[in-house]
């Protein structure tokens, strides 16, 4: 994390304990990301002074950036339903992924989470013919320009 960007926290009398942002994209998968996240804090840590929950539209853009951005260290996305590509499904968080990636706070996406951060770096998501929920399927790696990237010598 940019040292100017971010507040101390850590060991030590000044310091604090990290905080977290949890974005509720209107799914109940959320209450367990927040129980999982609590399950994580030290001995004798406040859930309120740590854990910072929101609705995905609860507050504007600017609030979010201005008033609660920057106390925050780190970001957890949650899942919801529709695309990540509609501002009305996925509210503030396009724009948090954003800056998150511009001021060093780390972010974790889950389900719809996760296809925002790839929508906010280029990708795109689309809606698969059947649905399939807990089922292994095939993939195959198809290359834009001939190179896989991340995924160069990973079998399909």
């Amino acid at each position: 994390m940019p040292a100017a960007t971010r507040s101390k926290f850590g060991h030590g009398s000044d310091a604090r304990p990290l905080r977290t942002l949890l974005v509720d994209n209107y799914d109940s998968y959320t209450l367990n990301l927040l129980q999982l996240l609590v399950r994580q804090l030290p001995a004798g840590a406040s859930v309120l002074d740590s854990i910072v929950v929101i609705r995905n539209d609860q507050y504007s853009w600017a609030t979010v950036r201005d008033t609660l951005l920057p106390h925050i260290d780190s970001v957890v996305i949650s899942p919801g339903p529709g695309n990540p590509q509609r501002h009305e499904d996925f509210g503030v968080c396009g724009d948090l992924i954003h800056h998150a990636h511009l001021t060093g706070i780390p972010v974790l996406g889950v389900c719809l989470g996760h296809q925002g951060i790839a929508v906010a770096f280029g990708g795109t998501v689309k809606q698969c013919e059947v649905p399939v929920h807990g089922q292994q399927s095939p993939v195959e790696l198809v290359p834009d320009d001939g190179e896989l990237g991340l995924f160069d010598g990973v079998p399909d």
